[in-house]
C-alpha cells in the first residue's frame, strides 16, 4: 500500500472517529436538553403550587376575598404601609397600629369618648388647649 493509499484510509479513519465522537456528544447534549426541560418543568409546577398557595392563604387572611377583591385589598393595604413609612413609621409601629385599631374594629365613638377628647376635637380659635 502506498503512503497516499496510508494517508487516505487514515484520513477516512479520523472521519469516522470524528463523526462518531461528535454523534456520541450530540447524544450527550441531547439527552442533557430533555433533562434540563424535564427539571424546568418540575421547577414550573412547584412555583405554580407555591402561587396557589400563598393566594389561598391572602384570600383567607382578607376574608375569603378573591380575584380583583383580593388585588384591591392587598393593593391598598400595600400602598398604605408604604406611605407610613415614607412618613418615618417602622414596621412595628405600624404593627403595633394595627393591633391597636383591631382592637377598636367597631370604630364606634360614644359620649364617653367625646367628654374625653372634646377639647382636643374643637377646632374653635379661642380654644388653646395645647398653648402653654
Amino acid at each position: 500500500m502506498s503512503k497516499k493509499a496510508k494517508a487516505e484510509i487514515a484520513d477516512e479513519s479520523a472521519v469516522i472517529i470524528t463523526d462518531a465522537v461528535l454523534a456520541e456528544n450530540q447524544a450527550k447534549l441531547d439527552s442533557y436538553e430533555k433533562s434540563i426541560r424535564a427539571a424546568q418543568e418540575r421547577r414550573r409546577k412547584v412555583i405554580i403550587e407555591s402561587k396557589l398557595y400563598t393566594y389561598d392563604k391572602l384570600s383567607q387572611l382578607y376574608g375569603g376575598a378573591e380575584g380583583q377583591k383580593l388585588l384591591d385589598a392587598v393593593t391598598v393595604e400595600h400602598t398604605l404601609i408604604g406611605k407610613l413609612t415614607a412618613s418615618g413609621m417602622t414596621y412595628e409601629q405600624i404593627g403595633e397600629l394595627a393591633d391597636d385599631s383591631s382592637a377598636d374594629a367597631d370604630n364606634s365613638f360614644d359620649e364617653s369618648d367625646a367628654d374625653k377628647y372634646g377639647k382636643q376635637m374643637s377646632f374653635s380659635e379661642t380654644d388653646h388647649s395645647y398653648s402653654e
